[in-house]
């Protein structure tokens, strides 16, 4: 496996990051966070008119028709500049299944609109317990009378960009199957009630009282919902992994030259022995977090197995990430806890990923189960 950028992947994360940082400076980053909606729309507009948004997605719709490797290198300029986007929601929760997974009709509604940068989606993954996998959901979707569409009731949590949401994908039972519905959030019968994560992400619990869907918008097949969730869960996982990626390479050049530049009893601090060796082993736990992320994603693009790098990459992506994180925190002293610097929100971004999609406990028992079975 050679993990070795092409020319055109590199060109495709300079032009991700020059955007990114150009238009999202730590200033910008705070006035969005202290606004209602954490969206920086016109850096979206920009990541569309640049093509980037579509990277992943169909040419037929206007897409580049790229792979998954492409869109996660994207995802780890998103990390980097710590933006207030909903790319995981759109990209990866929403229009990678609808590209996989949806009919023609429904990718011609979706997509277009996703490329040019004005249409949100994302799905409704958990519901609060760790009991039941997001494949086997307790929402529940019962055929209308005269088998005239579909009524769903339940209740999703965590559910990112809702409020920006033109359709939310809902996993749901449908007997003893599992069923993907494409919700309208303004329907009647859907509630949002918003929270705020670590990091200040709007994630809202989804409220779904009797909320009618009719056939067009299923998802792939009735029942074949199971796969279509499991698929999902994958690649949200693996672009996780990859937005942490940016996040510990923002942390460990904050602090490198940070370190370079503090000087005390009349030398910079990086000259230390003990503040040299704890961020040596802060790049190197970013360079474990990056290889295994990419590992990830280049073997969901090769469409091999992908369980094992994905686990591995969580399990990075949590334990490897807290690190650096710390050590960042550290290394800056008192500073480190100003939200005037930008440091401190590097902390706040790998915490929300560390717990993001699973705690690195539920990856490394995955892992353990895997290598037990050989």
């Amino acid at each position: 496996m050679d993990l070795t950028l092409s020319d055109e992947q590199r060109a495709i994360s300079e032009l991700a990051a020059r955007i990114l940082t150009d238009r999202l400076p730590a200033e910008r980053i705070k006035e969005i966070e202290a606004g209602d909606d954490w969206f920086a729309a016109d850096v979206w507009a920009e990541l569309a008119k640049a093509d980037l948004l579509g990277l992943a997605l169909p040419e037929a719709h206007g897409g580049g028709g790229y792979g998954f490797v492409e869109l996660a290198l994207v995802l780890e300029a998103v990390g980097r500049a710590t933006a207030p986007l909903p790319a995981l929601a759109t990209l990866v929760l929403g229009a990678l299944p609808v590209a996989e997974h949806g009919d023609a009709d429904q990718q011609a509604a979706l997509l277009p609109g996703v490329i040019a940068g004005e249409r949100h989606l994302t799905a409704a993954l958990g519901e609060g317990s760790r009991a039941l996998p997001p494949e086997r959901p307790a929402t529940v979707a019962t055929r209308a009378a005269g088998d005239a569409g579909w009524t769903l009731t339940g209740v999703k949590t965590l559910v990112p960009a809702a409020s920006l949401a033109d359709r939310i994908l809902v996993p749901a039972r449908t007997g003893d199957a599992t069923t993907v519905f494409l919700v309208d959030p303004a329907a009647a019968g859907v509630a949002l009630e918003e929270n705020r994560s670590l990091n200040g992400e709007p994630l809202f619990t989804l409220r779904l009282d009797g909320v009618a869907v009719a056939d067009a918008d299923v998802l792939g097949e009735v029942g074949a919902g199971a796969a279509i969730v499991a698929r999902t869960v994958e690649l949200a996982t693996a672009a996780t992994c990859a937005i942490q990626a940016g996040v510990c390479e923002a942390a460990t050049r904050l602090t490198g030259d940070y370190a370079s530049s503090r000087e005390q009893f009349g030398a910079p601090i990086a000259t230390f022995q003990a503040v040299a060796h704890r961020v040596a082993d802060a790049y190197i736990d970013t360079e474990a977090v990056r290889l295994t992320a990419r590992q990830a994603a280049w073997r969901l693009a090769a469409g091999e197995d992908a369980a094992e790098a994905i686990a591995v990459a969580k399990l990075w992506a949590a334990d490897g990430a807290h690190r650096v994180v710390h050590a960042a925190q550290h290394v800056h002293g008192g500073i480190g806890v100003d939200t005037d610097y930008p440091v401190h929100r590097t902390f706040r971004w790998a915490k929300h990923h560390e717990l993001a999609l699973g705690h690195a406990t539920d990856h490394l028992r995955a892992l353990g189960r895997r290598l037990a079975a050989g």
